[in-house]
């Protein structure tokens, strides 16, 4: 005759039996699979350039940093790989077969496209940045002349740790230079790429020797490739519209005599309006304060003479910014977002916007008033 079992002797089964589940549930699941760092490599940067040989494919140059025990010494090593695919993704995979160890991207700050990569299609590139889960959309983005690979070779003398001196000048964390755009991020490219009146713009780095790196241009895009280069001072103009208190100096000729006034202040704006014709148009206004940094001639500086430069300075900057807001215009471009102001102030369907937009950017005209307050340092009268 079996004997009843008693309340403690239930509990006991019932714990039992639910610790035999929870085992049993745990059996399928598995450790997080973490590397430690000695097996892992970094990559800083990656370039992306459109391959000769198979035109069909890219070619992705990975810039990896070693690191070294000691975290006083500077001299890192950095080893350089290259693989082919028709897809990036693919080509980053091929590129573990010939490495000991795992690649991280967590520490990767900059992609570079190729000049021809970037004029014929970046659309490809720009998904694949947005999607790969191990690289953050703060990567600074930028293109590469004459190609990413031997841009992401240069290691100039100044730099200390592998890829700083890109990241530090794309960034502006180093250099504050006027004739840089952006910065460019992965996530504002993307943006860029699908808002409706707005289309992105990269600085452009070059090579200068064997050691030396150049930033001081720009490419325009449309929502595919690049369309429209802009040169140094372009560059420039388009930074002083873009940005408030660039730090920044412009020449002026005066009267035969060669000056150069620097910022002290700036900031520009602009809207969209119609002249009395009903045609569009659209007015800039920039307003600098400014004091003068170098003078030829050592003139003699009165408040007349001060007001004189102020009013050639300001003709001189008016033509500039007109010419290259024209330029913008013909690239059918539009990197300083007009589309984007002329759709949040006027009403209606995303489609119905789109072409009422398109018919206007064609007709538009330029004004530009800028108004330059000129100060006279190194004397007081």
């Amino acid at each position: 005759m079996n004997k009843s079992r008693t309340p403690n002797q239930t509990k006991v089964i019932t714990k039992m039996v639910s610790l035999l589940g929870v085992l049993l549930l745990l059996i399928p699941l598995q450790g997080c699979k973490f590397k430690d760092l000695d097996l892992r490599l970094f990559v800083v940067a990656l370039g992306i350039d459109r391959s000769v040989e198979h035109p069909e494919k890219v070619s992705v140059t990975a810039k990896i940093a070693i690191p070294l025990g000691d975290p006083k010494q500077f001299d890192e090593k950095t080893q350089y790989l290259t693989e082919e695919s028709v897809t990036i993704a693919e080509a980053l995979r091929k590129m573990k077969s010939r490495l000991d160890k795992e690649l991280d991207f967590g520490h990767c700050k900059v992609v570079l496209l190729g000049e021809s990569f970037a004029r014929e299609d970046i659309r490809q590139a720009a998904d694949w940045l947005a999607r790969r889960r191990d690289i953050q959309l703060l990567v600074f983005t930028a293109v590469a002349r004459p190609s990413a690979n031997e841009v992401l070779h240069v290691q100039p003398v100044s730099e200390r740790l592998s890829g700083n001196s890109l990241l530090l000048a794309l960034s502006k964390d180093g250099t504050e230079s006027p004739f840089i755009v952006g910065p460019t991020f992965s996530y504002e490219l993307g943006r860029r790429m699908q808002e409706i009146g707005l289309d992105p713009i990269m600085p452009l780095a070059e090579t200068k020797g064997k050691d030396g790196l150049d930033i001081d241009k720009a490419y325009i895009f449309d929502k595919q490739k690049a369309v429209l280069a802009l040169n140094t001072d372009e560059t420039r103009i388009y930074n002083i519209l873009k940005e408030h208190n660039l730090i920044t100096s412009l020449d002026l000729k005066f009267k035969g005599n060669q000056t150069a006034y620097s910022f002290s202040r700036s900031h520009s704006s602009f809207s969209i309006k119609e002249k009395a014709d009903g045609r569009p148009y659209i007015r800039y206004k920039i307003k600098i304060q400014a004091s003068i940094e170098e003078d030829e001639r050592n003139t003699i500086i009165t408040e007349a003479v001060l007001k004189e430069m102020s009013a050639a300075a300001e003709q001189q900057l008016n033509t500039q910014v007109k010419s290259v807001l024209e330029k913008i215009q013909k690239s059918g471009t539009d990197p300083l977002g007009w589309g984007l102001r002329y759709r949040a102030r006027h009403w209606g369907s995303l489609e119905a916007e789109k072409r009422a937009w398109e018919d206007m950017y064609a007709q538009l005209d330029f004004e530009v008033e800028t108004r330059i307050n000129m100060k006279y340092t190194g004397m007081i009268r």
